[in-house]
């Protein structure tokens, strides 16, 4: 796999009056096309910063972006971000209207739209609710049609920031099934920022570990899929990640240390 994503040295620094905070500093790092990249590290460390600057939402004080050789300097169809909240949806159009209309902005041709609206939701699942309205979906539809119109734009880079936070533990198992499927059959590249570590693991081939603005490392994944929790090799991968979360960050969120005591004892 050739390099898509190179990332150097960058710093992203916020002003308020006098008073300046650091976002991220001195951030370097490559992603491969087709790769499926996981950030993760506790609250504030700058993990969304990241995801904002290589969109071109934020502009950096230093250093530099670059995506298939073409320097980043602002937002373009080439980086499609899916966020957290799940009202990313224009709520006066139906989920195959949302889909063509990302399409229309940003296709030369405008034929087949519907049909290639069609296409998508059927891609993750919502081929029998493209006539509804987001209000009239679950907070797990809505993800998948966030997902389905971000791929319907085709782009080179697929930007995730815990996407699916706010979803239940059984949702969100569902959904990343979906999200693997899609990432396998469409080849697309993706960075998706999360805090919780089995999501990490389930989905990425590679980890990187924030603090404090700074990356700390990465760890390769190469457990083989499907990922299946309640073997040792996953257990085992998870207490290695733990302990690195741990060794970077001093300290993890007690609720991320629950969890993986509780996997770790399955």
């Amino acid at each position: 796999m050739s390099e898509l994503l190179t990332v150097s040295n960058i710093t992203k620094v916020y002003e308020s009056g006098k008073r300046k905070v650091v976002g991220i500093q001195d951030i370097s790092f490559s992603v491969k096309k087709g790769e499926f990249i996981s950030v993760i590290g506790p609250s504030g460390c700058g993990k969304s910063t990241l995801l904002r600057c290589i969109a071109g939402f934020e502009k950096t004080n230093k250093g530099s972006i670059s995506l298939d050789g073409e320097k980043v300097k602002k937002p373009g169809p080439n980086r499609f971000m899916v966020f957290q909240g799940l009202d990313q949806l224009f709520p006066w159009l139906t989920l195959k209207e949302n889909i063509v209309f990302a399409m229309k902005v940003v296709e030369k041709s405008q034929g087949n739209l519907e049909r290639k609206a069609e296409y998508y939701l059927e891609l993750v699942g919502l081929e029998g609710f493209r006539d509804f309205y987001p209000y009239q979906l679950s907070g797990g539809m809505k993800q998948r049609a966030s997902i389905a119109r971000a791929l319907s734009v085709r782009p080179k880079l697929l930007l995730m920031d815990e996407p699916f936070g706010s979803l239940d533990a059984f949702t969100r198992r569902t959904i990343h099934q979906m999200l693997l499927k899609v990432w396998q059959k469409t080849g697309v590249t993706i960075i998706f920022v999360t805090h919780d570590m089995e999501e990490a693991i389930d989905l990425s081939d590679k980890i990187l570990i924030f603090s404090k603005g700074r990356l700390k490392g990465f760890i390769e994944n190469h457990l083989p899929r499907p990922r299946e929790r309640n073997i040792s090799a996953y257990r085992s991968f998870l207490l290695r990640v733990s302990n690195l979360l741990e060794e970077e960050t001093g300290s993890l969120d007690s609720e991320e240390l629950s969890a993986a005591e509780a996997t770790l004892a399955f």
